[in-house]
């Protein structure tokens, strides 16, 4: 069993009365194989700044947080853990960006690929393109 302990404040810095709603994703065992976990949301309020959780069972659960929604593992721990390492190792990684505007700060008019041998032998490059030479 694991005690989930973080102190809570908003972005002043003062104590916060957010409701925190633990649950399992879906029905399932418990860790140790004896009982039954269901889905019903365990609700959890900060005191004096400091949100504790009564024992949880460790494994998969679901964690929200006004209107988010985080899924977390909860591991088998001995002694108290904090709750933001938890939601931080649930967050999907970010998608690569591929595509973006180009953003004009003045003065150029176009970018444009050329052969390094392409590029030497202009007589005058064009002041206004951006020459890309790929390796």
């Amino acid at each position: 069993m694991t005690v989930i302990s973080e102190p809570i404040e908003n972005i002043a810095g003062a104590d916060n009365g957010t409701g925190f709603y633990f649950s399992a994703p879906a029905i399932r065992e418990s860790d140790d194989g004896t009982r039954l976990i269901t889905v019903h949301p365990l609700v959890v309020t900060a005191i004096d700044g400091v949100l504790t959780t009564p024992d949880l069972d460790p494994g998969p659960a679901t964690v929200r947080i006004g209107q988010h929604t985080y899924h977390i593992e909860i591991p088998d721990s001995p002694t108290p853990i904090r709750l933001w390492p938890l939601v931080e190792a649930g967050l999907p990684v970010p998608p690569a960006e591929e595509a973006t505007a180009v953003r004009n700060g003045g003065g150029v008019r176009r970018i444009a690929v050329a052969e390094l041998d392409d590029y030497l032998a202009m007589p005058t490059p064009d002041p206004e393109t951006v020459y890309i030479v790929p390796e």
